[in-house]
């Protein structure tokens, strides 16, 4: 009797406790999607101190407000937990203008726009100085900005610009020539250069590490931005993502620098979370202690990004079948893609050397012959030292068999998967409509029971979240082409791999991703719900608000 006398009162003193500690700021009236469950709703939240005190009725939670209590009415606004964009390649912004930088390429529409664009830049660029350009679309484009094009925009200037997959370049006669790239230049291990038809000439297009010729010529590059203007850049681009809804990312491509801007952007409290996924380049400085494990609720450096394989959209990935394509180098169907430089020794001794050091494995690989080697590789340093539950991760994990599915689950590792049907789908025809049942197989992986995250890869595709998030579910181009119909997923199971599959991938699922009391209070405030709406409308559903730590970041005019 004593003992549950003494139970009643440390239960009450709690109680007593909880409702004793005022919130900062709590919501109201609203449609939460806590995640707790499917389908479970709140109509209002409380924070404090950067974390979530309470969710339930409006009664309920008012419960904790106070005289400082900011409270916002959200007449039924729509609550989801902040997305999380687990593989992106975040960029500092700068103005056209400033020498350095980059042309940004995603939304140009023809090479007649292209051309222009460029001789733009051309006119405020010293002769002889590199001018770049990120993300262009030969669909959009109507073909291949080949050197022929790209020398009618300029003859005295270098031009370098990228493939939206990132794993092509397009250079001009001036950057080739500098380059000493010939009708006698062979193709590198893992890289090809395109030739005239009928010739050796290379036409301008450097696929994979060819491309590495154009980034090694001896040429005349713009002055780097001073260390408050590159701050200055990272806090322009961070702003934008957070405005999207976006409130922690993934760096997968991070170098010791941009490990030093982090930690500046910390230091003064940026409201954006970040796990930096260290380049496999700088493995040594991992294994040195120079770039030290750090886990934060504001930064993790904990994985290692590593290259295996090539691109879905630049159709250079490896596959077991070749592609539903002719090869226009011998005008039959044989052709694969381009095998990995790396071999499978080189690629198991890499992944030992991670996976002995306690660190995550977070490895780029697209065709199914390229993830059956990284499979292989895992499972090699598990056997050999065995790890309880380290969640290696396959980033964009994008064809895939029952096979590979099945020895995803069996060995515990996270497929992150893209979700940018709509921008890129009509690129994945290529692969025939077999293979596309297993593209990016978010459903088989649900019904698998098989925790996966989506992301952008910004630039590849943008970061803005409602559209990933509606192209998850609709899988549809921009034509209207459904590419894996039985892939779609409803949108509240788009909303959970978007947020609680991004924790996890990064061992934080016990602290974010999800609405509940004790977790990080990072949530976004949508006009509309994403689980009502008409499928086809998500992409266009507007963020009102981004809350990250209880304190709004961003506030929707």
């Amino acid at each position: 009797m004593k003992k549950l006398f003494t139970l009643i009162i440390a239960l009450l003193t709690l109680q007593l406790q909880l409702h004793a500690q005022q919130a900062n700021l709590i919501l109201t009236g609203g449609n939460i999607i806590t995640l707790k469950q499917k389908g479970s709703r709140a109509q209002a939240i409380a924070m404090a101190d950067g974390k979530i005190l309470a969710t339930g009725t409006d009664a309920e939670v008012m419960k904790y407000a106070g005289k400082q209590t900011k409270i916002i009415k959200l007449n039924g606004k729509t609550v989801v937990p902040g997305f999380n964009d687990v593989h992106q390649h975040p960029a500092a912004l700068y103005p056209f203008e400033a020498p350095y930088a980059s042309l940004e390429l995603d939304t140009v529409s023809s090479m007649k726009n292209l051309i222009a664009l460029i001789k733009r830049k051309a006119a405020i660029t010293p002769k002889g100085m590199l001018i770049r350009g990120v993300g262009y679309n030969e669909t959009a484009l109507g073909g291949q900005p080949i050197r022929d094009s790209l020398d009618k925009a300029t003859t005295d200037h270098p031009v370098l610009i990228s493939h939206v997959s990132g794993h092509l370049s397009a250079a001009n006669s001036y950057l080739m020539d500098r380059a000493g790239i010939t009708d006698t230049t062979k193709d590198p291990a893992g890289g090809l250069f395109e030739r005239y038809q009928g010739t050796n000439k290379p036409d301008g297009i450097c696929k994979e590490s060819a491309a590495g010729y154009l980034h090694r010529a001896k040429i005349t590059t713009p002055p780097q931005p001073t260390p408050e203007e590159e701050m200055n850049g990272y806090r322009l681009y961070f702003n934008k993502v957070l405005a999207s809804g976006v409130t922690s990312i993934g760096d997968a491509h991070t170098s010791p620098d941009r490990v030093e801007i982090y930690r500046k952007l910390v230091a003064e409290h940026f409201p954006i979370r970040v796990n930096a996924i260290i380049w496999w380049e700088y493995l040594d400085q991992v294994l040195s202690g120079k770039i030290p494990r750090t886990e934060t609720d504001y930064l993790r450096i904990a994985s290692v990004k590593v290259i295996h394989g090539n691109s879905l959209s630049g159709k250079t990935c490896w596959l077991n079948e070749p592609y539903d394509m002719i090869n226009p180098v011998t005008g039959k169907r044989d052709y694969y893609g381009i095998p990995p430089a790396r071999s499978q020794a080189a690629l198991d001794s890499l992944f030992a050397k991670i996976h002995n050091f306690g660190w995550q494995i977070a490895c780029h690989s697209n065709g199914d012959r390229e993830i059956d080697m990284v499979i292989s590789a895992i499972e090699k340093a598990q056997k050999a030292n065995p790890r309880p539950d380290p969640r290696h991760r396959i980033e964009h994990c994008s064809l895939t068999t029952q096979k590979i599915m099945d020895n995803i689950k069996k060995d515990g590792i996270i497929p992150v998967f893209h979700c940018y049907m709509y921008e890129l789908g009509e690129k994945m025809l290529v692969y025939g409509p077999d293979r596309l049942k297993m593209l990016h197989p978010t459903k088989t992986a649900q019904d698998m029971g098989i925790v996966y995250a989506l992301h952008s890869d910004a630039p590849i595709s943008p970061y803005q979240a409602m559209p990933r998030l509606g192209s998850a579910v609709t899988r549809k181009t921009k034509e209207g082409v459904v590419v894996g119909a039985n892939q779609c997923i409803d949108a509240e199971d788009a909303i959970k791999a978007y947020t609680y599959g991004g924790a996890y991938t990064t061992f934080e699922e016990k602290k974010k991703g999800s609405l509940l009391p004790g977790y990080l209070a990072d949530m976004v405030v949508l006009d509309a719900d994403p689980t009502k709406i008409d499928p086809d409308q998500i992409r266009n559903i507007k963020v009102n608000t981004t809350i990250v730590g209880g304190s709004v970041v961003y506030q929707a005019k």
